[in-house]
């Protein structure tokens, strides 16, 4: 356990209260700040210097890729070819590929457009939450506390990338199928993700230079939220506030 840590773990709640205690106001008058309330500035104070790892946006991204990455359609020798699915930034980079024939098609890449707070799940105050959590070493639950976690909305592209409409058509449908009404992924941190579609368009087709091939694309647009998991911290049966137990945070 390093210092930093010692600062704000292994104290029991009576000691961090008489830590942190203040009084409002400068006359005899005053009241001093409730014991939640000093509670709740040390779980903050204790988050700020934690640190989130940089995993979580990346998780979902790798969830959306494997589940459109399990796409099928038939081809002109009526066999069944999976169709691959990636990474990609915007359409250049796909479309530079095509025309140095770099690329085997069709193929489906995905990338994120955009993220923002999802203001009807946000909480306007800091909230503590306290939940239990199962232990399979120990075999029971343990009591954890920690500030609220932080609603997020992301938009992702997914681009379809064909040579033949008939190809396009065929994958198109598979992809529409996964959402029924909603595409359901897992990752570590959540096994309820859910994914809407919420706009699909025909894009324009790139000609390749003197070749007389050409690239049809279709674009698909799907959003997700969920919650970026704040730091949590068990509460032990004597009432110290041990380690965080997340393995998404380091401290």
């Amino acid at each position: 356990m390093t210092n930093r840590e010692d600062i704000y773990t292994g104290k029991s709640i009576p000691e961090v209260l008489s830590f942190t205690y203040e009084k409002m106001g400068t006359d005899t008058s005053s009241i001093g700040r409730s014991s939640r309330h000093l509670m709740n500035n040390y779980i903050i104070e204790a988050t700020k210097n934690s640190t989130l790892s940089p995993f979580v946006y990346k998780e979902v991204l790798r969830a959306i890729i494997v589940s459109f990455g399990n796409v099928h359609y038939v081809d002109g020798n009526d066999k069944l070819v999976r169709v691959n699915a990636h990474h990609s930034a915007p359409e250049r980079a796909v479309a530079k590929k095509f025309q140095e024939n770099n690329m085997v098609l069709p193929v489906i890449t995905v990338h994120q457009t955009s993220a923002k707070n999802d203001e009807k799940k946000r909480r306007y105050d800091n909230v503590l939450i306290q939940s239990s959590i199962w232990n399979d070493n120990i075999q029971r639950a343990e009591r954890t506390i920690g500030v609220a976690d932080v609603p997020v909305s992301i938009t992702y592209s997914v681009n379809l990338w064909a040579k033949y409409m008939e190809d396009l058509d065929q994958i198109s449908q598979s992809v529409r199928l996964k959402f029924n009404p909603s595409l359901h992924l897992k990752t570590s941190f959540t096994n309820g993700l859910k994914c809407f579609l919420t706009d699909e368009s025909s894009n324009n087709t790139i000609n390749a230079g003197d070749r007389e091939d050409r690239l049809l694309r279709k674009s698909f647009i799907i959003t997700t939220e969920f919650f970026i998991p704040s730091p949590k911290y068990k509460i032990t049966s004597t009432g110290k506030v041990d380690s965080i137990i997340s393995e998404l945070w380091v401290s």
